[in-house]
Parts: C-alpha cells; structure tokens; sequence
C-alpha cells in the first residue's frame, strides 16, 4: 500500500535532519532511498509538477562541472531550479533532491529540476522523470568494477536515451555518444556539440587539435571501432583520448556536424579557458573560469542544451563567465606561503587532461598522487597503467604517492622511469609536499573522490576557512 505522498514527505524530512544532526552526512541520499520505499512513484511524481520539466546530464567525466554551468544559465534565464548540488546522482540522491524542493503537499518551489545521473542510473531515472532533455557528455573506461566496459555501458546509455521522448543533446566528438542518436525514439529532438577547431589554433589547448598522423598515434583504443559495424575508424583529428574526428571506413557511422561547435581556442592558461562558438547563425566569444579542453567540452554541452532549452545565446555566455569549479575539481589552496592546485582524477581521460593542463611544459614541478580504492572511487585500479605519462616523465618531476593504492601508483610510475615516493598516509604526504616545496612555490595534488575528500580535511585542519566549504581556496 503506498503511503500518502504528505506522509512520506514528513518522514523523509525528519529522516534528513536526524541523519544532519548524527552527522552522518548532508542527507542526501538516505531521504531519497525512504521516499522511493514508501512510496516508488513519488519522483516522477513531483517532477512531472515542474512547470519547465526536467533536465538530466550523464556521462563519464564533467557531469557535476556541467550541471552547474547550466543550472548557472537556467537560472540567468528566469528559472529557479532545483538540482542535486552535493553531487548524489543515483535515483536515491535525485529523489532526495526533489522532496527537499517540495512543500508537504507536493507542490515543488523551483519550476526546473537538473540533474547528473550516473550513467548506469539513467534508464530508470529517465523512465520515473520523463525529462525534457537529456545530455550525455562522453564515455570513459572509469570503474570498471561497476560498469564493465564501454560497449556494455554504451547499450545502458542507450536504454536511458530509449526511456524517454526528451531533447537529446550529444557530444558529436565521441563515437558511441553520437552513435546514441540510433536509440533515440521516433520524432525525439538529437543535437549535438563539438570541436571544430583548427590544427593551427588547436596547440594552445594541450591535447587538441592533433594532426591526423600524430592523432592514430596518441589515440587510445577507447573507441576505435564503428558503434554500428565494428571496422575501425579512420580518424582525421585527436583533441583528447578517442575524441575528435572521425568516420567508419564501411560508411556505417560518420562525425555529426555540430549544432553548437567550438570555432576557435585561446591560449592555455591555468587560470581559464576562452574560445569561439558558433550555434545556428550566432558566433560568440566565451570565457570561462576553467582551464583545459575538457572544461571546454563542458562549456559547449551547457551551450548547447541551453539552446535546445531555448535560452539566448548571449545569457548563456554571460551566465558561463560567473561559473566557479565543481567541489575538488579544481581549486586553489593557499597555505604556509605555498600554493597548492587540488585536482579531481578517476580515469585515465580525466587524469591525462589533468597532466596536460596544468604540467605540461612545467619544470621539475611538485607532485602528489594520492590514490584509494573505496567504493566510491572504483575498487579496479587497474586503470592506473593506461594513462599516458610522457608527458609527467619529460618534466623530471619531484613525485609522492599516497592512498590505500599508493604503491600501485609508486609502481605504475616507475615503469615510466618516473622515481616516486611512497608515503605511509595522506597526512604524512601533505606534509612532505609542504616541507619540500620553497616559500612561494606551487605544488599539484591530484587525488581520486575520497582522497580528495579526505585531505580537503587535512587542508582545513591547517588554514583558515573562508566561507561554507574551502579553506583558503579559490576555484
């Protein structure tokens, strides 16, 4: 018997704050797990009363960096919009998000609900919500433990896309993202974004913009077959991993055109990143706040949703340039007269781009790699030994290794003739980079999920903490 809807309310609203008050997290997710126990259809309940709909983003990397850029648009637009900010993108998490926003009776305050969804959590939380679009940004080997391979998550993506009659906004760059438009339901909506950036120009953004040659060399085999005949890919252009452009030898699957596409990058800065986008017949400049191709990608997914959503142009783009980094994604920490870069890594994608942003070129830099294998950074770390680390070894770094994986990631550098030093814990990590780096100097600390979490601790522990979350940060 399902329980009455301001019933079920009530209780997942005590439910958060006791959880709050035990100090057992923000509530986030356990509120989510009762309402959808005592009463299965509430979500998709409280989402079809969003007057604007609802809009979900997946994907392997830039979920949480991309949801904010566009609640950051939307809400430039005049919506007011409800969003799962601590970044539990389960059904649980999306659940708990929308009885948050709703008053005892049901009826929501915002008129938008934004999402990230896991990837493997899209068909279901496509299905309970109906959204109105749905933008899926990329596919990365990442927690292999959980998804499988890519060709297995490929066909779950799928199964979300199928779920529902939404817009669906796709990254032309990546075969299987584009190849997704297959799954898409009669008279549904496909957009699509991308890079159509000049060799020339490419350069100052690290990875992109590679030759055709240099592009089959460096290309991984993330994606190196047609989605729909399985030949390989002829691929004219690399701007990171599998990214770029491409076509099917067989004729099966070529390179959308992109609705909403990158013209032109600036230089490569750590500061940020500017580029040109073309969408239909309007070219804007953009600069965001955000350095490296990656961000960039994530920029142009929020542009293009943004115009399937029927958002000027020009509101999209001023909004981009108020948009800060996502919690641990990139922040800078200033402690003991040192800087500190702390930079989100889970995969060998998002670990890659980390590197060619921030250390390339860089001479004889500080580095802390500090990897654990908690359930939610991925149990499988075997991905440690498809980064490309070149690039890290040409810069003669000074390397510490920390995390319950720590000497996995001692021993996958030295294979790259990479000398690192193993530290006995994060703390003892930290405070070896401290005491090494000079007055002034800058250190880069590149943790996965739960290192991250844990020496952002260790971080507020040692400096002053300037409003609700970051000590002595900027993003």
């Amino acid at each position: 018997m399902r329980v009455p809807v301001p019933l079920t309310l009530a209780l997942t609203r005590l439910v958060a704050h006791a959880s709050r008050l035990a100090g057992r997290g923000s509530g986030a997710t356990l509120p989510g797990a009762l309402a959808q126990r005592l009463d299965p259809g509430l979500a998709g309940l409280l989402a079809s009363r969003l007057p604007g709909g609802t809009v979900l983003v997946t994907g392997t990397n830039g979920k949480t960096t991309t949801t904010k850029m566009l609640a950051a648009v939307l809400a430039a637009h005049g919506q007011r919009v409800v969003t799962n900010t601590s970044g539990a993108n389960l059904a649980t998490g999306v659940t708990a998000a929308l009885v948050a926003d709703a008053d005892l009776r049901g009826r929501p305050r915002a008129s938008m609900g934004l999402f990230e969804v896991d990837e493997a959590a899209l068909p279901a939380v496509a299905a309970a919500l109906r959204p109105r679009c749905v933008v899926v940004l990329n596919l990365f080997r990442d927690q292999l433990d959980r998804y499988g391979e890519l060709d297995t998550l490929a066909a779950t993506l799928a199964r979300g896309v199928a779920a529902c009659t939404a817009t669906v906004v796709l990254n032309a760059d990546d075969p299987r993202i584009a190849a997704l438009a297959d799954a898409a339901a009669p008279g549904t909506r496909v957009t699509t974004f991308g890079l159509e950036v000049p060799a020339a120009s490419g350069s100052s953004q690290g990875t992109a913009g590679r030759t055709t040659e240099d592009a089959q060399r460096v290309a991984p085999g993330d994606a190196d077959r047609c989605p729909r005949c399985q030949g390989r890919l002829v691929v004219s252009r690399s701007y990171y991993a599998h990214l770029g452009h491409y076509a099917c030898p067989n004729g099966d699957l070529t390179r959308p055109s992109p609705d909403v596409a990158v013209t032109a990058l600036g230089p490569a800065t750590t500061a940020g990143s500017t580029f040109r986008v073309a969408s239909g017949d309007t070219e804007l400049d953009v600069a965001i706040a955000l350095p490296g191709t990656y961000n960039v990608y994530n920029a142009a997914a929020a542009l293009a949703a943004a115009a399937a959503l029927g958002v000027a142009p020009d509101t999209a783009v001023t909004a981009l340039r108020t948009v800060s980094a996502a919690f641990g994604r990139f922040e800078r920490v200033e402690v003991a007269g040192r800087t500190l870069y702390l930079l989100l890594v889970k995969n060998p994608a998002g670990l890659g781009q980390v590197l060619a942003t921030f250390l390339h070129g860089a001479e004889r830099p500080h580095v802390l790699l500090a990897v654990n294998d908690a359930a939610a950074d991925g149990r499988d770390v075997s991905w440690l030994w498809d980064v490309d680390l070149a690039g890290l070894a040409a810069t003669d770094p000074v390397v510490l290794t920390a995390g319950s994986r720590g000497l996995d990631m001692a021993l996958r550098l030295k294979y790259d003739q990479i000398p690192a030093r193993a530290q006995p814990s994060l703390r003892a990590a930290l405070d070896t980079l401290l005491a090494e780096l000079p007055e002034g100097g800058t250190g880069y600390v590149l943790p996965t999920y739960t290192a991250m979490l844990a020496l952002r601790a260790l971080l507020g522990q040692r400096t002053p903490t300037r409003g609700e979350a970051a000590p002595a940060v900027s993003r």
